[in-house]
């Protein structure tokens, strides 16, 4: 038995310590509502992402701020947890990637990162046994700390300045 596949309620961003200036932050002029409604909304970059990689200069790589998603209040949650699995639709434009899409409990983040190279409208991360090498329990997941940390930047190989829409995040627990 597998929950539903659920939004996050509560949404935060940040930057990594230090790297302000290098990151680009979500626009969340109205507290990521749109992840949390499937009308075609999305939630966009507040400027572009891009990729310099010719000499003189050194190689740059803007990241997004880390988006941290959370209280996911799942239904039906089965007592034995086999997998978890993570969804994700986004415009990737200019071939953003994935930097990390990793769990987090408690503020902390736990498991494999299961960030990856291929572009894709809609990438599904986990799956029916597959608990991202973690040991997470029934009281684990219904915490409302759980969640899932994302970010994202421009691909390592192909310079470009394009800008990434999030439509959806949606997690369900098999």
């Amino acid at each position: 038995m597998a929950t539903e596949w659920t939004f996050p309620s509560i949404f935060t961003q940040y930057a990594e310590p230090g790297a302000e200036e290098a990151h680009v932050s979500w626009n969340d002029n109205n507290n990521f509502e749109e992840l949390k409604n499937k009308d075609g909304r999305q939630l966009q970059l507040n400027k572009v992402l891009y990729h310099i990689a010719r000499s003189p200069k050194p190689d740059i790589k803007n990241k997004t701020y880390y988006l941290k998603l959370t209280g996911f209040n799942f239904s039906n949650l089965p007592e034995s947890i086999s997998g978890i699995e993570l969804r994700i639709t986004a415009q990737r434009y200019g071939r953003v990637v994935d930097d990390t899409i990793q769990l987090i409990l408690n503020d902390e983040e736990v498991g494999t990162n299961h960030a990856s190279l291929p572009i894709h409208v809609t990438k599904v991360y986990g799956g029916q046994a597959d608990l991202w090498n973690t040991e997470l329990n029934f009281t684990d997941v219904s915490n409302n700390s759980f969640g899932v940390l994302l970010r994202f930047k421009a691909h390592p190989s192909w310079p470009h300045s394009s800008p990434m829409f999030i439509d959806s995040v949606e997690m369900r627990i098999l």
